[in-house]
């Protein structure tokens, strides 16, 4: 077979820990345009290689990070890298990306991805220095917080450009809320993957390298760029000019209007408890004083990005990175906390500690309710009224999670596993789905987020597809034409949601595997298949994009199924689908069946809704027979 020459670098790299030893292998262009990229084709290989069964803490777990075909390609907003491996938060397959700086500089080292299996005597990070990759002793950076050993890795390897992508101490401390983090704050956060790395003795992976994978027509995706933005200067859509404007906390606003925000654990409502009078206070306008400069991520025009500085009061930071709309909503509505100081300074401890923001806030809005209810006491939280709202208690407790201390260390692995070990009924206040917490939009608003958060293999993600996008008014027309998806569905109609969220479920992994921005594909008009076959030549077209994102879900569904699954096991909380009902606000009276939604989506897969068993004929059509 070929190797992938086009939009890739042709090479995985592969890291045996245990005794230190690396091979090259080479990627295929049969592989890489039937499973795209990062974790697309992470799941191939992990799946063929990794025993099933295998404990995620465990040396048999093999984790991977990597980029995908866009990525150093010329096409703007493709800047994002995925981390994956068996997650350790679910028990099933995991994987989460992230923008910033360090996906080109991995790619341009010589390697489209990397894999690590088996545990490391003593911590150890890799170097890769275009093309040439190196284990070296990490001893000295082992403790020390993720900017802290960014800036180390930068000094010791005299290369002030060196991009780090590094866990803090929670992912050493094998937090399985843990994140793996790049440029100070960016973070592949969900499924619990920086715990992975710490139980590897990984540190960190730090790359170099000038090396560029060829493309077949670059003045075609230069064409396309210009007249994308052409487009966009002269008719941009409402989500540009939000995220340049104010990035993601500028949408905030927005969603309280629509109750999209969750609050009070899921069980609050935007009146009584989370009054309109607060929401600029967890919102752009609420931080915007505190703004020193804002920010694009490498070859991105949306600069969504922004750095602040808070001089004085109880939590003074510099040089942090704004927290974004699912940090604020986790740790503000949904713990009734509108000091916009104690965010800025919890984002912060979760950047340093590395810890994923969105399972960090709906733990602690967990952890407040079973204070309310008595579960937890003043003696757990070192003396701290750990109530609704008390922003100086609620950013202690953080510290102890971010330590492992005493309370912190039970919570520091999320909601579901902490309500096992305080148990009299701390089940009920765990908002999570399959062990990873929900994400910071409401299926009551828009229920495609409930059949997505309990239908995919990494359960609880608003970054992975499914209708809620067109519930909220559509993204990307121009792929939704081409797909044949309506750009705009009726919120609680469910006829035909479940073809249409098989659909865009496989679209979605085509945006996170191609190395692409959410944000970039959703709010400019980018032509993504001219792109896809100005840089591979692989002539593709739409049926095809179709049929891939359908055999990349399959693969990951397949992989879960391996260990076990069934489809009980994704289950969407009570309260979290409206039973019982809110009584006041925009949801009063709103219950959606998810479960059904679940159901039509399984359908449309080939997957039987009570066993989660693929249909063979559909194994079949998507060529996956030979290793499933």
């Amino acid at each position: 077979m070929a190797r992938a020459r086009y939009g890739y670098m042709g090479r995985l790299l592969f890291v045996d820990l245990a005794n230190g030893t690396m091979h090259e292998e080479e990627l295929s262009d049969e592989v890489a345009r039937r499973f795209v990229g990062g974790y697309g084709i992470g799941a191939r290989v992990i799946l063929e290689r990794m025993k099933p069964g295998v404990d995620p803490l465990g040396p048999d777990n093999i984790f991977g990070i990597g980029t995908g075909p866009l990525t150093l390609s010329g096409v703007y907003s493709t800047c994002r890298f995925s981390t994956m491996g068996k997650s350790p938060l679910t028990g099933y397959w995991g994987d989460a990306n992230s923008g910033g700086d360090f996906a080109n500089t991995f790619k341009a080292s010589g390697y489209d991805i990397v894999f690590f299996q088996g545990k490391a005597e003593h911590p150890v990070y890799l170097l890769i220095d275009n093309g040439r990759p190196e284990l070296r002793d990490a001893r000295h950076l082992w403790g020390k917080d993720t900017t802290v050993a960014e800036e180390l890795l930068r000094e010791e390897n005299d290369n002030k450009n060196l991009k780090v992508a590094v866990i803090g101490p929670a992912g050493e401390r094998l937090a399985r809320i843990a994140a793996v983090i790049n440029d100070r704050g960016r973070a592949a956060a969900r499924s619990g993957l920086g715990a992975v790395m710490g139980s590897k003795n990984l540190k960190a992976v730090a790359c170099t390298g000038s090396m560029k994978p060829e493309v077949v027509d670059r003045p075609a995706i230069q064409a396309m760029m210009k007249e994308m933005m052409r487009e966009t200067r002269e008719n941009p859509s409402g989500m540009f000019f939000g995220l340049t404007h104010g990035g993601t906390p500028g949408a905030m606003v927005m969603h309280m209007h629509d109750h999209d925000v969750p609050i009070k654990n899921w069980a609050g409502n935007n009146v009584e408890d989370f009054p309109e009078w607060k929401w600029d206070s967890v919102a752009w306008n609420g931080m915007v004083k505190y703004v020193t400069k804002k920010y694009a991520c490498a070859g991105c025009p949306v600069a969504c990005g922004s750095v602040l500085t808070v001089e004085e009061g109880k939590y003074p930071v510099r040089d942090t990175h704004k927290p974004e709309y699912e940090t604020l909503a986790a740790f503000g509505p949904m713990c009734l906390n509108d000091n916009m100081e104690s965010l800025i300074y919890a984002n912060e401890l979760c950047n340093l500690y590395g810890l994923d923001t969105i399972s960090a806030g709906a733990t602690m809005a967990f952890a407040v309710e079973c204070y309310e209810n008595g579960l937890i006491t003043k003696s757990d939280t070192n003396g701290h009224e750990l109530t609704w709202g008390n922003s100086d208690a609620q950013v202690a407790v953080l510290e102890m999670m971010c330590r492992r201390e005493g309370l912190g260390d039970i919570l520091a692995d999320g909601a579901k596993w902490a309500a096992e070990k305080i148990g009299e009924g701390a089940e009920q206040f765990a908002m999570h789905a399959g062990g990873e917490l929900l994400a910071m939009h409401d299926p009551r608003c828009f229920p495609g987020w409930g059949a997505t958060y309990i239908s995919d293999s990494t359960p609880g993600r608003h970054t992975r597809g499914g209708t809620a996008f067109a519930e909220h008014g559509g993204v990307n027309e121009r792929a939704y034409a081409g797909m044949g998806v309506p750009f705009s569905m009726p919120r609680y109609d469910p006829t035909d949601k479940g073809v249409y969220h098989a659909i865009l479920a496989g679209w979605q992994h085509w945006v996170n595997t191609s190395g692409a921005c959410l944000f970039g594909i959703d709010s400019m008009p980018l032509d993504f298949l001219g792109c896809m076959n100005a840089i591979t030549g692989w002539g593709l077209d739409y049926e095809e994009i179709v049929e891939t994102g359908r055999r990349i879900t399959t693969l990951l569904h397949a992989f879960n199924l391996r260990e076990g699954f069934k489809p009980d096991d994704f289950k969407l909380p009570e309260r979290a689908r409206g039973n019982p009902p809110l009584q006041v606000g925009e949801l009063k009276g709103v219950t959606v069946d998810s479960e059904a939604l679940k159901r039509g989506f399984y359908e449309a897969m080939g997957f039987d809704p009570e066993t989660g068993a693929i249909d063979r004929e559909r194994v079949i059509s998507l060529g996956l027979d030979d290793i499933l």
